[in-house]
């Protein structure tokens, strides 16, 4: 039986566009490894049929403009804008055993589902039932001593303590979310 792809290769992103005339393409990445291409210059790209094609870098520009990690990439097989539109929206990976040691520790969310949450005056405000891993920051879903459902980003602007090891997540300016 064929082993999956995600347990050999990781998806480091998706081909977004083209760039330019000379076959460029921009990668938005889905992982948080701004040097994940420094010693590596293989990746496979996956084709509309699902296999994974090796593709080599020729270079690569990190852009982290837009509150989000992209990379300007140049394959060797690609020479102009036409090929390299025939690429758009192939998903990009790159081997387990070259990826995982370069990512950053941040990259996974800590699981705070089952913490307290308290409200600015300290009052208990619910429970975090499931922490959703967003590109731009995690975010807290809340079930509310209400009975509703909460969802809290998890930034300075409304956390302003978590203490791990009592379990507990200190809000503020929480009346600045709807459904308060």
């Amino acid at each position: 039986m064929l082993e999956p792809i995600e347990t050999q290769y990781l998806l480091v992103g998706r081909i977004n566009r083209p760039h330019g005339v000379h076959g460029e393409l921009l990668i938005i990445s889905e992982l948080q490894a701004p040097d994940l291409f420094d010693e590596n210059d293989l990746v496979y790209l996956q084709n509309s049929r699902g296999d994974l094609v090796p593709a080599r870098i020729e270079s690569v520009r990190v852009d982290t403009s837009g509150n989000r990690l992209s990379f300007f990439v140049q394959f060797e097989h690609v020479t102009d804008r036409t090929e390299a539109e025939q690429l758009k929206n192939f998903p990009v990976y790159v081997s387990r055993q070259v990826a995982e040691p370069l990512l950053d520790q941040t990259e996974t969310p800590a699981d705070y589902t089952g913490f307290q949450v308290l409200d600015t005056r300290d009052q208990p405000l619910g429970e975090v039932t499931f922490t959703i891993d967003n590109p731009a920051h995690p975010i807290l879903q809340v079930a509310t001593k209400k009975g509703r459902d909460m969802l809290i980003p998890f930034v300075d602007e409304y956390i302003r303590l978590v203490d791990e090891e009592e379990q507990v997540v200190k809000c503020h300016n929480l009346e600045q979310l709807e459904g308060i």
